[in-house]
């Protein structure tokens, strides 16, 4: 190895057309996210999760002169790794100086924002398709998005803007492809076509002509070697005892990485890694990423002897997403599998199945050739996987893969199993098998004894089935794995999957009709996605109740918008983070930080005696509030993972990283109680909060029926997480909160560090997402990083990562019900005794259970109920507002019991609701049923599942109802101010409302160009804080727009009246020449409005949804294939924001009915804590079919302009989903000899588990015919 200058080697890169370079001033976890971020403070590329499962943080990259621009993750990328990379951001696509590109217009155009926090990643993941694939189809434009997360939008208008720029979209598409390249030489859009030898030429300083060598600033050492050869030679020079050979570096997205070792080696631009030949085999290099390895798959497979490979592109397509596909290897793949046996790797199982064997070279340069079980028993210290050898297959081989994931794409595998079969020619006879799987335990693999058993046997016969089953059984090994599924579904699953590979290669001759659709994978079959949107609108009432563009979309697609952590770098800022317990409950009886302060740039560490005032971050004299929360543990810990301490660094990540090292001695440790369920048996965890008694009871009882239901919680899994930044001021302290409730911020700062609010100025301009999270939960984080700013007289940053979110913050309410109804022939109730228990967490505090209230009888008879609510407590994070809080869990609770009532009496669920509906108040329900059948042509399809259900045995389809009242509870105190300047008439408003996706500042807008009569592009919203808006109420509950429409109305009629006068004196003047008039006559142009308690609005919310899914019974996979949504929204001021409102709730619902599943271990701590494993809906799990209409006629009063609040409402009716799950269940469970009227009970989410088990499939019943 020749000697380095280690001071002056670089790594060199382009960003958006700047060429930059880094050295030793970087540090080994420092990705491309924190250099984009903090060091260009190009904070357009946002971040939630930092381990490749959002899609935030993406951005485009050419990886090599003349390259395609390919989407990454920049999270996940080491910037070390950027050498020679042309980087694009979503700042150099286009902004409002130069321009919007294509994409961003479409998109916003298309209403594809709410928040906007995801939208930049969204662009640019979309760029980045056109960019590397020319001509793509709308169906490959939906595939390509098990990137990118929203929990917004609910996916469809998005989809529908990119679908626009497919080559098979309807004519009127907005732009040619051609369109919309970007220039390779300038990075700026550009629709013309340079030739590529221009680009292609590489300048000299560009090459690499020597290894470099570079200390970074944590001491790591990262090396850039030309040749392999190289490679070993480090590992002589330094030692093979510390290192880690880096290419995507995405493994960290799989298995996080705590420290980095002593020795990086960049290897991916080793072209002895790369190459791809034929000899016998197709001899693959393993260091191709696995977008390069799809495309040796798909040119393979059209060769003599390797048609199966296209099956093996087909399963490699699953394999996470295309960012991570576009860096991650099969090598770097296949090392995780090496170093964690338990990963569920695709690229091992694959290659096992077909039985692939890999080369190896050492550093001393010795070569070996391995099969793939062999690799995992190899000392890999010191070795180099090379290639992978795929070898030929005649026609007599019969593959089959498949991979069970708990959503339609991006998620590591529940289950994965590889089939390989050779017959005997022009017979079924099994010469030889390979059986491979993987998520099932690290000591079963594979299944030799079945294989031997296969050996001579007709492969597609019921008895080789029948038999092979019982072997499998025998010789399987599965072990618990939390929070992976349960043992008793995995194995299911693995018996389950070799009989569907049988019955996909079996002759379809030979397989009986109705055990056909056991062949289908659901999700490929998956269509081109659909949607209608019916909504009437009044011209002459322009414009309000026009369909416009959100006021802020187009800043939300450039990256221009700013969010509470893209503001810039301050001078000598410091990070906070917090400190968490590590039992749930017990006495703090020591904290040591010293091994955290020993860490270089570790500042400080506090705890709960470091805060001046008040150890609280809610108000107990607060509507809403009764008790303090602490900031950090007083020393009796009440949860696991609740803070307990600050450390404050240099750099977030050191601080987060600090976090880890404090250690902490308990007493006194006991169990924790954490399910819902468990805690309602304890009268001590109970407290009732509210008991009615029936006031109307039936006496013609038919049958009476028990049941009871719990659904869990659900983390709202905002896409900007919880943040703040603060720096002191000449008067105090500036803090910048994501926040929905700045006046809880500001008071709880006061009373913490003991300072007067005066000296206080809380600001939020939007949010990237809310959902009841930032109402109260942030207001912790807000309170510390002022407490580090207080304490250091230092600008704070206070970033809490995913893991904190999801381990130490309270989440949706857990809710359990009990209820006895006795009800008529008809299933109408004569009497109900309903109880529901609410889990509050260890704390009640928030009075959430007061919001559902009103609506535990939903739009039914409330004069035969008997109903009690409790408070309940757990020994979890305290539980808090979260979209629909209370009304949800009211309204679930209901439809249920109308759902059992249906199946325990085989009545017609909606004559059931019917018959219950309480006519004299809630009438409007009946016509919209009337009007939900004509719309969804649900006699049609009512008759189409019934025959699909007759006809299949493995798939079976459910077409279910949902009906839903949601009321508004109480009002909310609020400042408007309107100011119009004199010289160009332009007007700006400011509101106490808190803008997070919902449309205020567009209503607003419009609003105002309504009543002052002038064009909505003279009107600007500005931000929000404590100085123009004190003593503001929380914005949510769906209630803020209709506060603002109240208190903004004021503002122009109180303007109006003044200009007035002025106007009677002008014949006929413009706006302009009005406001001129009326400054020169002295007449004020500012106006307030304020809104308050009294202002309370009362309406119902009329909602109902009808949804059918199919379900393969065989897996417990399930796709929606349509969902109608009829939604009384009033009269809409802004039709295509409520669209959006009511879409984006009801796929949120989605999740949490399906496959939101969070999961507490034995100890209290939540392990579902990461998007490796909690799952939220993506592109491909909304319906595949999704039509919302608008209930017509409706209006709620004058006051609020006829309007009625859209956020939350079909939040509530989306457990229409499950109903549509278990009525697809119910008739796998009849073909298995159960009977329809037996209820049975899925708690929580319907996740492919519950809904696999729940059909008490018994493998007896596997056959082909």
């Amino acid at each position: 190895m020749e000697p380095q200058d280690t001071v002056m080697d670089r790594i060199k890169f382009k960003v958006n057309g700047i060429q930059y370079s880094v050295g030793s001033e970087i540090s080994s976890d420092e990705m491309l996210l924190d250099y984009l971020r903090s060091y260009l403070q190009l904070r357009g590329t946002k971040y939630m999760c930092r381990e490749g499962g959002c899609g935030a943080c993406i951005v485009t990259a050419s990886k090599c002169p003349g390259g395609p621009q390919v989407s990454i993750n920049s999270c996940m990328v080491s910037i070390g790794s950027c050498e020679g990379w042309d980087i694009r951001t979503i700042e150099a696509l286009g902004n409002k100086k130069a321009g919007y590109h294509p994409l961003q217009k479409t998109l916003a155009d298309h209403h594809g924002t709410q928040c906007g926090y995801c939208t930049c990643g969204w662009i640019m993941a979309m760029h980045g398709l056109l960019e590397s694939k020319k001509r793509v189809t709308m169906l490959e434009i939906e595939q390509a998005f098990g990137s990118n997360v929203c929990r917004c939008t609910g996916y469809r208008p998005i989809l529908d803007a990119f679908k626009k720029f497919a080559v098979d979209a309807p004519k009127d598409r907005i732009m040619d492809i051609e369109d919309l390249s970007i220039c390779k030489k300038s990075g700026k859009p550009c629709n013309q076509t340079c030739e590529d030898d221009e680009w292609c030429l590489v300048d000299e300083e560009d090459v690499q002509d020597r290894l470099k060598r570079i200390v970074l600033r944590d001491g790591k050492i990262w090396y850039k070697p030309r040749v392999l050869l190289e490679v070993f030679s480090i590992l002589l020079t330094e030692g093979p005892h510390s290192y880690m050979l880096v290419n995507g570096n995405t493994a960290k997205g799989a298995y996080p990485i705590d420290q980095y070792p002593r020795l990086l080696i960049d290897i991916s631009n080793l072209k002895e890694l790369k190459s791809i030949s034929y000899d016998q085999n197709l001899v693959v290099g393993a260091g191709l990423t696995l977008s390069e390895f799809l495309e040796v798959l798909d040119a393979g497979s059209k060769q003599q002897y390797f048609g199966y490979l296209r099956k093996l592109y087909d399963h490699v397509s699953l394999v996470a997403h295309i960012p991570v596909r576009n860096v991650g290897t099969i090598a770097g793949n296949l090392m995780i599998k090496h170093t964690h046996n338990e990963f569920p790797s695709d690229i091992y199982l694959l290659l096992n199945t077909v039985g692939a064997q890999l080369s190896l070279v050492d550093f001393h340069g010795a070569r070996l050739t391995v099969t793939m079980e062999h690799f995992l028993r190899v000392d890999m210290t010191g070795k180099v996987i090379i290639n992978v050898l795929l070898p030929p297959m005649s026609d007599s081989h019969k593959l089959y893969t498949y991979k069970l994931m708990p959503r339609a794409q991006s998620a590591h595998a529940i289950v994965n199993a590889g089939f390989l079969y050779k017959l005997h020619p022009n017979t079924s006879v099994v010469e030889s098998s390979r059986i491979i799987y993987g998520g099932l335990s690290t000591k079963f693999p594979r299944a030799v004894a079945t294989e031997q058993y296969l050996v001579g046997k007709n492969l597609f016969s019921n008895d080789t089935l029948q038999g092979a089953l019982r072997v499998l059984d025998g010789e399987m090994i599965v072990e618990a794995n939390p929070p992976e599924q349960s043992v008793e579904y995995r194995r299911f699953i693995a018996k389950a999957l070799f009989y569907k590979g049988l019955l996909t290669l079996c002759p379809p001759k030979v397989v009986a009709k109705r055990y056909q659709s056991g062949t289908d994978k659901i999700h490929d079959s998956r269509p081109v996605s659909d949607g209608k949107q019916t909504f009437t609108t009044d011209p002459t009432m322009w414009p309000l109740n026009q369909p416009i563009v959100k006021v802020e979309a187009a800043i939300q697609c450039s990256g221009e918008a700013q969010y509470t952590d893209d503001i810039p770098s301050i001078h000598n800022e410091v990070f906070g983070a917090f400190v968490l317990s590590t039992v749930a409950k017990g006495t703090i009886a020591k904290i040591d930080p010293s091994a955290a302060l020993n860490l270089p740039g570790v500042l400080a560490f506090y705890t709960a005696k470091d805060i001046p005032g008040l150890n609280s971050f809610t108000p107990a004299d607060s509507l809403l509030y009764t008790s303090n929360e602490e900031v950090l543990c007083d020393g009796n810990v009440k949860y696991y993972h609740q803070p307990i301490g600050i450390v404050v660094a240099e750099t977030q990540l050191v601080a987060d990283r600090a976090a880890r090292y404090v250690r902490v001695q308990y007493s006194n440790i006991t169990k924790p109680v954490t399910d819902v369920k468990e805690a309602k048996k304890d009268a001590k965890r109970n407290t009732m909060f509210v008991s009615m008694d029936a006031t109307n009871p039936g006496t013609d009882v038919f049958k009476t029926i028990k049941g009871s239901n719990t659904f869990y919680g659900q983390y709202h899994f905002t896409m900007e997480t919880l943040a703040c930044v603060a720096k002191p001021t000449e008067e105090g302290i500036e803090v910048h909160s994501t926040t929905q409730w700045l006046d809880g911020v500001h008071v709880m700062i006061s009373r913490a560090l003991n300072i007067p609010e005066n000296k206080i100025d809380v600001h939020v301009r939007r949010l990237g997402g809310a959902y009841g999270i930032k109402i109260s939960r942030n207001i912790q984080c807000a309170v510390a990083c002022s407490l580090v700013v207080h304490k250091m007289n230092r600008p704070c940053r206070f970033i809490q990562p995913l893991t904190t979110n999801m381990r130490a913050v309270g989440k949706r309410l857990p809710c359990s019900s009990d209820f006895e109804v006795a009800v008529n022939h008809s299933g109408q109730i004569q009497k109900i005794d309903l109880s529901i228990y609410e889990d509050n967490g260890y704390k009640i505090n928030e009075t959430l259970s007061a919001l559902g209230v009103d609506v535990f009888n939903n739009c039914y008879d409330a004069t035969r109920f008997n109903y009690k609510l409790f408070d309940t407590i757990t020994d979890t994070a305290k539980n808090s507002w979260c979209r629909s809080p209370g009304t949800l869990e009211a309204i679930a609770s209901i439809e249920y019991v109308m759902e059992q009532i249906s199946y325990e009496l085989s009545l017609d669920p909606v004559a059931v609701r019917l018959a219950n509906l309480d006519r004299t108040k809630y009438s409007d329900m009946v016509e919209m049923v009337e009007l939900m059948k004509t719309n969804s042509e649900f006699t049609k399809r009512r008759s189409a599942v019934d025959s699909f259900n007759t006809q299949n045995r493995w798939k079976k389809r459910g077409l279910r109802w949902a009906f839903s009242r949601w009321s508004p509870a109480g009002a909310q105190r609020f400042d408007v101010n309107l100011s119009v300047f004199h010289a160009d008439g332009s007007v700006v408003i400011t509101h106490a409302g808190v803008e997070m996706g919902q449309g205020i500042n567009t209503k607003a807008v419009q609003l105002a160009a309504y009543l002052l009569k002038i064009p909505i592009e003279k009107i600007q919203i500005k931000g929000n804080n404590t100085i123009i808006a004190p003593n503001s109420f929380i914005s949510g509950g769906s209630l803020t727009t209709q506060s603002i429409i109240i208190a903004l109305r004021r503002c122009c009629d109180e303007l109006n009246a003044r200009l007035e006068p002025i106007r009677t004196t002008l014949t006929n003047p413009t706006w302009e020449a009005l406001i001129t008039a009326a400054y020169n006559a002295n007449v004020d142009l500012q106006a307030h409005g304020f809104v308050h308690v009294g202002d309370a609005q009362m309406y119902n919310v009329y909602g109902m949804a009808l949804c059918e899914v199919e379900v393969d019974i065989l897996t417990g996979e399930f796709e929606v294939i349509r969902v109608d949504i009829l939604q009384d929204v009033g009269f809409s001021v802004s039709p295509e924001i409520d669209v959006g409102q009511v879409e984006g709730a009801f796929i949120m619902g989605l999740g949490y009915w399906t496959c939101e599943r969070l999961v507490y271990s034995e100890d209290g701590a939540m392990v579902t804590d990461r998007t490796w494993d909690y799952h939220v809906p993506q592109a491909r799990d909304i319906p595949q079919d999704f039509r919302v209409y608008f209930k017509k006629n409706s209006y709620s009063n004058e006051v609020i302009l006829g309007s009625k609040g859209t956020g939350e409402p079909a939040t509530c009716a989306s457990v229409v989903v499950a109903f549509a799950l278990r009525e697809a269940i119910v008739q796998a469970r009849q073909d298995s000899g159960i009977p329809t009227t037996q209820w049975f009970s899925i708690d929580g989410p319907y996740t492919t588990e519950k809904v696999c088990m729940s059909a008490q499939t018994n493998t007896k019943d596997f056959r082909f015919y």
